[in-house]
């Protein structure tokens, strides 16, 4: 009986980390500079060179 109380509340305790926990994405671009923007142009450049890749 001890385990049916604790698991809501764990997977309940999971599911506010996921929402207010820290960031957790791989390879994200964060940040506004000059930087973090061009490196997220060539990333979507990238992804459509491979669609176009993909589809010709």
């Amino acid at each position: 009986m001890a385990n049916e109380r604790t698991a809501p509340r764990s997977r309940f305790g999971e599911w506010l980390f996921q929402i207010f926990g820290p960031p957790t994405v791989s390879g994200a671009i964060q940040g506004h500079s000059p930087e973090a923007r061009a490196a997220w142009k060539r990333r979507v450049e990238q992804e459509r060179a491979a669609r176009r890749a993909k589809n010709a």
